[in-house]
């Protein structure tokens, strides 16, 4: 799939958006919100909320179908600094659902949903592994059949993130006729949640403030909250996860940021045998190597938004497995600087902040599964081969 997803906004506006979003960050109910999430593992409606009140999905989503990847990239990791993964990945979450029924949504109903997302007014989430099923979209066996005008919705999500406060869910679903089913009839659906049966939310490692649950559903809905027929389901939604991997790796460069900047404030604050920590080579020079990892990583996203090709889906999930796998790299170096306190959850963040990063690597695709999108890019040189490699042969013997 080569779908591009690029558009241009000025520097002005991307410039207001990022102080707009810095004030909100930055007050103290704010940071209350999200400190609570991290304590009660839940994920807080209010935050899709202030989010809508304040203009911000606003500002993303203007007349284009598709938003400024700026934007994209300046809200994600701005939440990742926030220290709370959870939190930051709902909000991905629901703004890719938007991404989706902006782009695809044909129906008045559809918009009107993306319209209430935008405003804050609607919280939406994205759902599609399943028991026994994992990242095998083709895989799936919940089912849609038509009936009475609409759609018999039928099976259940093993993990739908935050389903226990969204008020939609964007499902997918093999899109079948009765006594009959293929491999390749995904469709997308949106379901209210009211309509669903929403499991209790699951105690996971790390990311708990996202509120994961399983959901259940024997449902009727009208045609009107189809978003893609069976058979164009797998090319949407893979549209939509390239929003959400791009918004993933900004999410964890935000990260990464704050994780090194606490843990350089830690080594040049303790001592050891005598000097502060950062005066010992090892640790300075091996921050110094993390650092200028996250830094080109950063400018790498920088390039997707510029580059006039604009991010695609193989792209999107280069960049998702490598800054993943960068974030827990570099959250892992911090935690053993941190020595003893990195490993107490009473004094530091940083097993959290580890956690988080670590479930980064299966949501939103598995590491396995983004590099075979990238592997299916690739393309011999055969010209070169043919000029550079002279393998050995028999009749080279004199």
């Amino acid at each position: 799939m080569t779908t591009t997803i690029h558009t241009e906004t000025s520097t002005s506006d991307i410039a207001a958006f990022k102080a707009r979003l810095d004030r909100i960050l930055a007050l103290e109910s704010t940071r209350r919100i999200i400190e609570d999430a991290e304590v009660t593992g839940a994920f807080p409606r209010s935050i899709i909320e202030l989010l809508g009140r304040e203009g911000i999905f606003a500002a993303k989503w203007q007349d284009p179908p598709v938003p400024a990847l700026e934007h994209t990239l300046a809200l994600a990791e701005r939440f990742g600094r926030l220290g709370a993964g959870g939190v930051a990945s709902g909000v991905t979450l629901h703004d890719s659902a938007i991404a989706m029924l902006r782009r695809f949504g044909r129906s008045a109903r559809l918009r009107e949903i993306a319209d209430q997302a935008i405003a804050g007014k609607a919280v939406l989430c994205i759902s599609a592994t399943e028991a026994g099923a994992g990242s095998d979209m083709l895989g799936l066996s919940s089912t849609a059949i038509a009936e009475d005008g609409g759609f018999r919705l039928r099976g259940h999500k093993k993990m739908a993130s935050p389903s226990p406060v969204a008020d939609y869910i964007v499902l997918a679903l093999r899109g079948v006729e009765e006594g009959h089913q293929s491999r390749d009839d995904l469709a997308l659906f949106l379901a209210p949640t009211s309509q669903l049966r929403v499991g209790k939310a699951f105690d996971t490692v790390g990311a708990r403030s996202i509120s994961t649950a399983p959901v259940h559903f024997d449902t009727w809905v009208p045609a009107d909250l189809m978003i893609a027929r069976p058979g164009t389901g797998l090319a949407v939604l893979s549209w939509g996860l390239s929003q959400e991997r791009f918004a993933v790796a900004a999410q964890i460069i935000g990260a990464c940021h704050l994780a090194l900047g606490v843990t350089v404030a830690r080594m040049k604050r303790r001592k050891s045998f005598g000097v502060a920590l950062f005066d010992h080579q090892a640790l300075r020079l091996r921050i110094a190597d993390l650092q200028a990892r996250v830094d080109m990583m950063r400018l790498a996203l920088n390039s997707l938004v510029a580059d006039p090709a604009g991010l695609n889906v193989r792209s999107s999930a280069a960049a998702k497995v490598t800054a993943v796998r960068l974030g827990c790299e570099v959250m892992s170096e911090c935690m053993h600087i941190f020595g003893s306190s990195g490993v107490l959850e009473m004094e530091t963040p940083l097993g959290r902040w580890w956690r988080d990063v670590k479930m980064s690597r299966v949501g939103g695709g598995t590491d396995e599964m983004l590099w075979e999108i990238v592997a299916a890019g690739l393309e011999p040189d055969d010209a070169n081969y043919d000029r550079l490699v002279h393998e050995w042969q028999p009749e080279d013997v004199v």
